[in-house]
């Protein structure tokens, strides 16, 4: 498994390969004839956006591995053909998880309470995994 290091400090274990594997999805109806080089460029973008989130997820003491996983979730969820080269949708997505994931700011009680539909959300996700 490839890792993306942002700094000597900060690696992003198998980034590389989630965003190659996005990238084949969103392009996925573009043709059979999609170059390489385009694919390619593609998860470059992808992965520097997502890399872009290291460092703050680092600074939350979290797993940087976490990215990774959110591509993986959004790969699943949200990515689907015809998408193309668009990488905004990607960003915006990504900094949604990430918030969730390793929360940077505090929360009122009104937008906490959303957290607990979230984490319904999840444990129905889970539960479903394991039917």
């Amino acid at each position: 498994m490839a890792t993306t290091s942002i700094d000597a400090a900060i690696v992003v274990p198998g980034l590389r390969e989630a965003c190659e594997e996005l990238a084949h999805i969103v392009l996925s109806t573009s043709g059979p004839h999609v170059s390489k080089d385009i694919r390619e460029t593609l998860a470059d973008r992808f992965e520097r956006e997502a890399a872009d989130f290291a460092l703050l997820v680092a600074n939350a003491g979290r797993d940087t591995a976490l990215l990774t996983r959110a591509v993986y979730y959004l790969i699943d969820a949200h990515a689907l053909p015809l998408m193309g080269t668009d990488t905004e949708w990607f960003r915006q997505a990504l900094s949604c998880l990430v918030e969730l994931a390793a929360p940077g700011i505090a929360l009122s009680t009104r937008g906490a309470a959303f957290l607990h539909d979230v984490e319904m959300g999840i444990d129905q996700a889970m539960q479903d995994l394991e039917t």
